[in-house]
């Protein structure tokens, strides 16, 4: 394929470093043959010296992945554009977090005090793109980013120190992924009340609760100081007693039923509404059976059950307050701290739950609605 006229001219021109020259030479390549490889390559390498990375990045990826015509010499080109553009990043990348270890140090900062959570790409994001960031900002394969980007819910993908994982961020949020970086101890500083009852729902909502102390009090608030919802269902176990393979008895842990969370959140006071199915006083306070809900069985009414009780009283938080749904992806997000000891024993799960035994997906749940709480109080101070 014969080389467009004045492109022998123009290459000339770059290798002498006439950028200038180079560049005037290019305007009319890009018009009249825009496509050729060799004209996008150099095009590229033009944006590269004008600092225009968002511009050059995606060319050079493009002309490395036409596999119609390719030329060794323009992949080659192209390879190395990419190369130099890493090298870029990587060198930026290392003053920053050597600058803020230095920091760090100097105001001996504890190390792991944050968390680096990935967020799920919006609908119809490009999932190729945002893998190609987080395998260049962490170093990993593109196959193994990939797999670590979430597609439901919040996955925490590292602990660190928070200046550290606010340059990854930084840098991750440029390239169009959705991230973001919570300092543990703002989390663990949520407090946390577990309601019994609720005394009234107009003109506001008061509801009897006990603090971490067990002492018993009083809450009024009004819904527009609801900020968000979580909700979870955490496994209950009974001991039981079996039979081993031998025929002798043995006793194990079985699961039982769940315990049916529902968390309202009051981002300005920093507070967490915990609703417990199974310590909420439903003979007390506001009755949120209606009449047709209860059943009638020879002419006489049948006490609802503790479900159907359960289910009214979290119906009637979902009508009164539409635009803020509870986020209900716990399991999704369990998942991602399943394994990290390092975290959730740092973690209190301020749940009344009988335990035999310490179970970390009580905190686990404990860090979701935290976690929930924090970012969308802290979304809404930033004006985001």
């Amino acid at each position: 394929m014969a080389r467009p006229p004045g492109l022998d001219q123009m290459i000339a021109a770059f290798k002498r470093k006439e950028y200038r020259t180079a560049a005037r030479l290019l305007n009319p390549l890009l018009q009249s043959h825009g496509n050729d490889p060799w004209v996008q390559v150099y095009a590229a390498r033009l944006h590269e010296l004008s600092g225009k990375r968002a511009i050059a990045e995606p060319i050079y990826r493009k002309l490395l992945q036409n596999t119609s015509s390719p030329n060794p010499k323009v992949l080659n080109l192209a390879r190395q554009g990419l190369e130099r553009l890493e090298k870029v990043d990587r060198d930026r990348r290392k003053d920053a977090l050597d600058e803020a270890r230095k920091q760090a140090k100097g105001q001996g900062s504890q190390r792991n005090n944050a968390m680096f959570v990935l967020e799920p790409l919006p609908e119809g994001g490009d999932r190729k793109a945002a893998a190609q960031a987080l395998a260049r900002v962490f170093d990993l394969d593109a196959y193994s980013a990939r797999l670590q980007i979430p597609s439901r819910e919040w996955r925490v993908y590292r602990l660190g120190p928070l200046a550290e994982l606010q340059i990854y961020a930084q840098e991750l949020t440029a390239a169009g992924l959705s991230c973001f970086v919570a300092p543990i101890p703002a989390i663990q500083k949520t407090k946390v009340f577990q309601v019994r009852y609720l005394e009234a729902v107009e003109p506001q909502l008061i509801v009897v609760c006990e603090n971490e102390s067990g002492q018993l009090g009083r809450i009024e608030f009004s819904w527009d100081e609801v900020t968000s919802r979580a909700t979870g269902d955490l496994p209950l176990f009974a001991s039981v007693v079996d039979l081993d393979a031998r025929g002798k008895l043995m006793r194990r842990e079985q699961m039982q039923d769940y315990a049916q969370i529902m968390d309202v959140h009051l981002g300005s006071r920093h507070t967490i509404l915990r609703l417990v199915d199974s310590h909420y006083e439903f003979d007390q306070g506001v009755d949120f059976v209606p009449v047709a809900f209860l059943e009638e069985k020879n002419h006489q009414q049948v006490r609802p059950t503790r479900r159907t009780q359960w289910n009214a009283v979290t119906s009637f938080f979902d009508q009164q307050l539409p635009n803020i749904p509870a986020r209900d992806q716990f399991e999704t997000f369990a998942a991602s701290v399943s394994d990290r000891d390092d975290l959730l024993l740092d973690i209190k799960s301020h749940l009344l739950l009988s335990r035999r035994h310490e179970n970390s997906i009580d905190s686990a749940y404990h860090l979701y609605s935290a976690l929930i709480a924090w970012h969308q109080s802290s979304r809404l101070q930033s004006g985001a």
